[in-house]
């Protein structure tokens, strides 16, 4: 079983939109990863969610696994599973780190959350948020 994401850490997102991981939640997202051991390069799902969620919500790969089966385990056509496959499953990105422990932030998610030249990395957990440093700091 893997750890948890906790502290807080900031990083600039250069022009490409490419940032660096913090290197503990590397660690985290390697667990969460049963490919990363033969491909060096962990993946992550990243949750941007409804157009009023203003951060983004980052999943080890097998945590964003467990969370889909636990979706899929409400009843089938019920109000709660259709909001959760929408709000989660619909609005979420499969990404993976370089060989540097950075990924690409892809336009339309810096869009979403304002996101220019830093990022704040929240842990929370079983998860790490991304956010604009002062819409977390407005929020919090």
């Amino acid at each position: 079983m893997a750890g948890m994401f906790i502290g807080e850490h900031t990083f600039k997102v250069d022009g490409k939109g490419r940032v660096s991981i913090p290197a503990d939640f590397r660690h985290e997202l390697t667990e969460g990863d049963p490919m990363a051991a033969s491909t060096g390069r962990p993946r992550m799902v990243i949750v941007y969610g409804h157009t009023t969620q203003k951060q983004l919500t980052v999943y080890t790969f097998d945590g964003f696994k467990a969370l889909a089966e636990d979706i899929r385990a409400l009843p089938r056509g019920s109000k709660r599973r259709k909001i959760m496959e929408r709000m989660i499953l619909n609005l979420a990105r499969t990404t993976e780190l370089d060989g540097d422990g950075r990924f690409v932030l892809p336009q339309m998610l810096r869009d979403k959350i304002a996101l220019d030249g830093t990022a704040y990395f929240a842990g929370m957990g079983e998860t790490f948020e991304i956010w604009k440093p002062e819409t977390f700091d407005e929020e919090n």
